[in-house]
């Protein structure tokens, strides 16, 4: 498979693990601004291009895996951008988006998503309404964009219900980092320990944690060591390449069936962590 990722490993490794928050918008707070037609141009992408199906395959399955039985769910996405999934998760239940970018959140009422706050969730006061009303809060490739990702998850607490879960995918691995993430303006990757740490001591209960994005995580590191070597840029960026439809479809299918795999085991590596932590049903007065 090297042959056929290495032409898109730079592309995949940033649009994997950040392009969701890119796509957001996390202007001023998180230190990240686009142009409106990058926004127009990544709604459009979302519909087609691999990485957004199979990520939206990977949260419609965990949160069936979740929620095997039950509809009418109250959920937060915190980040929604410009809402391609949280349009998806509509038919879970009543969704609230979290976004903190005006330009993307236009583009979530243009879906038909009314229920979007325009808000920084670290900043906003949280409605007496909010607080221990959501079953599923989540964070997709948001939480590295905030500097203070901890109270982003001491919030998320006092909004979840006893027993609700906090579903966070963040990119991984400290020696991943390149001109990608600095290009977008992330504060962070992660190793497994922090983020298990940092919610477990805001009381959480870790239920899974997984790698995902496994199947091209060799290409991956080789490339990335390549070009923080060699072709570093003076000016950090990142590139955006369309696939021709055999190798999208091909990139789509090798991501679902990761998905199916993590249902049953978690993944032992690769550049994306996934997550799900609950709420305890007894918690910390």
């Amino acid at each position: 498979m090297l042959y056929l990722c290495v032409p898109f490993i730079s592309f995949q490794t940033s649009f994997w693990n950040s392009s969701t928050a890119f796509v957001k918008g996390l202007s001023s707070r998180y230190d990240l601004s686009m142009e409106l037609v990058e926004y127009h141009k990544l709604s459009k992408l979302e519909e087609t291009y691999w990485w957004h199906r199979g990520k939206l395959f990977l949260v419609d399955s965990l949160v069936k895996h979740l929620f095997p039985q039950k509809r009418g769910l109250e959920i937060m996405e915190i980040g929604c951008g410009t809402g391609h999934i949280t349009k998806h998760l509509s038919k879970f239940g009543k969704v609230t988006g979290i976004e903190i970018s005006k330009e993307a959140a236009s583009h979530c009422i243009e879906k038909g998503i009314r229920n979007v706050l325009n808000k920084d969730v670290n900043e906003m006061r949280i409605p007496k309404s909010f607080e221990k009303r959501f079953d599923l809060i989540l964070a997709l490739d948001v939480l590295e964009h905030i500097q203070d990702d901890t109270k982003t998850m001491r919030r998320t607490y006092k909004m979840l219900k006893p027993g609700g879960f906090f579903l966070v995918n963040v990119p991984a691995h400290k020696f991943l980092w390149s001109e990608h993430d600095e290009a977008l303006h992330h504060k962070r990757r992660y190793s497994t320990t922090e983020i298990l740490k940092k919610l477990t001591d805001n009381d959480f209960e870790i239920i899974k944690k997984s790698f995902f994005v496994s199947t091209f995580f060799p290409a991956i590191l080789a490339f990335r060591t390549f070009t923080n070597i060699f072709t570093k840029s003076t000016y950090p960026k990142t590139s955006y390449i369309l696939l021709p439809k055999p190798v999208n479809d091909l990139m789509t299918k090798i991501l679902e069936l990761e998905t199916k795999v993590l249902n049953f085991t978690n993944l032992p590596i690769g550049t994306t962590i996934t997550v799900i932590a609950r709420k305890p049903t007894g918690e910390k007065l």
